[in-house]
């Protein structure tokens, strides 16, 4: 085999891995094949580099923010509650996303982006297809929340924050596909999606979706239509909406008090009290990566409040402020910053439909991504490496 066959079924075999990656990254209990479709590129990225004699990496917009944001964290380990779990945490949900990312960002293409949304799309099917039917199979009922659509995922907020990531992009070409099929079939599978939101319960995910549908009306919808659509949703939810779910509560066991309960939306509430003060005491404190820091620093907070489950931040920037100090909290913000700029300053600079209708789509998604993330801390395991796929994949089209 030549050495253009061979790098030609290396770029084929790559795109294969990479989209049986997006299809199982969201299915609970497969991490083998994760590893594999993680792996195997990795090994075929280091053996072209191998062959053409070069270094094979593409500079990016987020390189200085990543490589600052590392050191912090790495950092962070020397002061960490807990050496060897934070170390743990740090590999894990920080540095196999960033391997993840500039693994995509240099052995994509442009050509390829059809490929992957085929397989982004047939991953989605399954996944809301199935979430929605366990939910009824286990009795779940529409206007309580004792049982929550959770589908493979592991559990209900993953699996609301799975279809927050992913609804950009089956949002953004309702109002771009010009065929009236294609825009019929995208509509439906968006409406599952929606209703399999729903029945999730997580009103942290009906936010982050009413953000999604505000900010494409304002991108696509005249002004008005935009304004009497939100005016009608806001006045039917108001009336519709069951209150068991909007308003529910939580059991409080406290050490040598009776058992008592606290609306979950005011536990939150006394959470975000508590670390802003213990913040403003120690800005610049680092506690170590991983989310369990908060609760191995402060379990008396926990115990007070126990059973309500606020064992850590519940607020990607507050475990991150926590975590990192806020140090690493504003080179974060930085990180978040110039992808989201790129993504805009790229997709207005951009011709071609398909990859300007990805970027757009990439760009509400980091937005909506981190709305989710403002009542709980989803940017961990799968969710944040899907995250960084996508991320990986729209910053991969600045080569063309």
């Amino acid at each position: 085999m030549d050495r253009e066959k061979l790098l030609s079924w290396i770029d084929h075999f790559t795109l294969f891995c990479f989209c049986v990656l997006v299809i199982f990254l969201p299915i609970r209990e497969t991490e083998t094949i994760r590893a594999f479709s993680m792996g195997i590129p990795l090994g075929l990225w280091i053996i072209k580099m191998i062959i053409q004699r070069k270094w094979l990496i593409q500079r990016t917009p987020l390189d200085i923010p990543i490589l600052l944001f590392t050191l912090v964290a790495a950092v962070s380990l020397i002061t960490a509650v807990d050496f060897w779990y934070s170390a743990d945490e740090f590999q894990g949900d920080w540095l196999t996303g960033i391997v993840l990312f500039y693994l995509v960002v240099n052995n994509f293409r442009e050509e390829q982006l059809k490929y992957l949304l085929g397989a982004l799309l047939l991953g989605n099917l399954l996944m809301v297809s199935y979430g929605i039917y366990d939910f009824f199979h286990r009795g779940g009922s529409l206007f309580t929340y004792q049982v929550r659509a959770g589908s493979l995922h592991s559990g209900f907020g993953t699996f609301g924050t799975y279809l927050i990531t992913i609804l950009p992009y089956l949002l953004i070409p309702v109002f771009i596909v010009r065929r009236i099929s294609n825009r019929l079939t995208l509509l439906c599978l968006l409406l599952l999606n929606f209703f399999a939101l729903y029945l999730t319960h997580s009103r942290g995910s009906w936010i982050a979706a009413t953000i999604l549908l505000l900010l494409a009306g304002w991108r696509f919808l005249p002004k008005k239509i935009l304004i009497v659509s939100t005016a009608t949703a806001a006045v039917l939810f108001f009336f519709l909406a069951p209150q068991t779910i909007i308003k529910h509560h939580a059991g409080v066991i406290s050490s040598g008090a009776p058992p008592t309960s606290i609306e979950t939306g005011q536990a939150r509430w006394e959470l975000i009290k508590f670390s802003l003060e213990k913040i403003k005491e120690s800005p610049f404190q680092m506690l170590g990566f991983g989310r369990r820091s908060f609760v191995k620093k402060y379990q008396d907070f926990y115990l007070r409040y126990k059973g309500a489950l606020l064992w850590h931040g519940h607020n990607t920037f507050l475990n991150i402020a926590f975590q990192t100090g806020l140090q690493g909290l504003a080179i974060f913000c930085f990180l978040i910053y110039k992808l989201i700029k790129y993504c805009h300053q790229r997709a207005n600079f951009e011709n071609s439909l398909l990859p300007k209708y990805f970027l757009l789509a990439t760009l509400l998604m980091v937005i909506t991504f981190l709305v989710r993330n403002l009542s709980d801390d989803f940017f961990i395991d799968d969710s944040a490496l899907l995250f960084w796929f996508l991320s990986g994949a729209a910053v991969s089209l600045r080569r063309g």
